[in-house]
């Protein structure tokens, strides 16, 4: 029997690219080619589960299902209606169409989702309906030609399942993860998260750490497919946790001078079983000490003015500065900030490493390396 290979495409925050890229080699996947968003890849059932359970950065996992031309819509429903939608939606299933279109000749979303979901009604002979909960189908209409994907994943891969409390302005988990793979960090060196908040930072270090996959107490949309193996899915969950480590290799400090945000922090970790591997303090940033000679320093502070005034984030960028340029010289550091006059108080010795969107907002993950790391 010959194995079936389909198209993959990783979605990721723009500028993340790579990072997956080197992800998916790390897990035995091979990828295709980068675009702005997202990674291709190819393979079967095995390596799609695989890219849903172990990638850190990634949005979603999406299936390039089919690309038909179409000038008109009796011309489009006719070719989406010959694609294969059984392998992927149940007869009377609800589906989500989300549509774009451009340079194209249909230029109506409306009818582009209606179209298609009469389309899948008429291959799988049984009415499907239109809702909020269901497989979700991307429709991508570029010049004259339909690209439909099927999603993978269902609810966004940054959605872990741990973060029951949420602090002000937390970092999504995949952009935390991508910041410190950006780093280097790979629990092989001691790491401390000098403004806690929600615990994203010191979270995803300890299952990076630990080597434990960010999927496997996740719920994947195509647990809901027709031809769904659940006995791969399990098997692949088994050779996840062998790879796992019981203790971390080096130290990870959670600080943070605010009481409720350390305690949701903490909480959080709880989810996982993490609470007893993080050192959880409440304390000023300002007063700590390096406890080795090199490590990770890594922060989101506040950068906006719904959290603070002008005067009190120039203080504090300062004594950020402070700390990891003079009393942490020997460690590495990331801060997440936006480029400009804030950031330039860090000084040169931080470069913008990523830049990504975080809130809405254009920020930079802005580097220092430890002496002697040219990369």
């Amino acid at each position: 029997m010959v194995k079936r290979t389909e198209q993959f495409f990783v979605v990721t925050p723009p500028g993340f690219e790579s990072i997956c890229a080197a992800e998916l080699i790390a897990v035995g996947l091979e990828p295709q080619g980068r675009v702005r968003g997202g990674v291709k890849f190819a393979g079967g059932l095995r390596e799609l589960y695989l890219a849903n359970l172990h990638l850190r950065c990634a949005s979603r996992v999406l299936v390039r299902f089919g690309e038909v031309a179409a000038r008109d819509f009796p011309t489009l429903f006719q070719r989406l209606a010959r694609l294969p939608w059984g392998r992927y939606v149940k007869p009377g299933g609800s589906c989500r169409i989300r549509v774009s279109s451009a340079a194209s000749r249909l230029i109506h979303t409306g009818r582009l989702a209606e179209t298609c979901l009469a389309a899948i009604s008429k291959a799988l002979g049984e009415p499907s309906n239109e809702a909020a909960e269901g497989q979700t189908i991307f429709l991508r209409m570029q010049d004259d030609r339909c690209q439909v994907s099927i999603d993978s994943s269902g609810a966004h891969l940054h959605r872990r399942g741990y973060r029951q409390a949420v602090a002000h302005a937390p970092l999504r988990e995949n952009l935390a993860a991508a910041c410190l793979l950006a780093c280097g960090y790979d629990g092989s060196r001691p790491l401390i998260d000098l403004m806690t908040g929600s615990g994203t930072f010191a979270i995803e270090a300890a299952l990076i750490a630990m080597r434990r996959a960010p999927g496997r107490n996740r719920v994947f949309a195509f647990m809901d497919w027709p031809k769904y193996r659940p006995g791969l899915w399990n098997q692949l969950l088994r050779e996840a946790e062998q790879h796992e480590r019981a203790e971390l290799e080096q130290p990870i400090l959670a600080v943070d001078s605010n009481p409720k945000a350390l305690a949701a922090a903490c909480d959080n970790a709880g989810q996982l079983g993490l609470e007893n591997l993080i050192r959880f303090e409440c304390r000023e940033m300002q007063s700590l000490t390096p406890q080795g000679d090199t490590g990770l320093l890594i922060c989101n502070p506040p950068y906006g003015e719904r959290l603070g005034k002008n005067a009190t984030l120039e203080a504090l960028y300062h004594d950020l500065q402070q700390v990891c340029v003079q009393r942490f010289s020997g460690w590495g550091a990331g801060i997440v900030c936006p480029e400009g006059a804030l950031s330039a108080l860090l000084g040169q010795h931080f470069q913008p490493e990523l830049r990504f969107s975080n809130g809405g907002l254009d920020v930079a993950l802005l580097r220092k390396r430890p002496p002697g790391l040219s990369r």
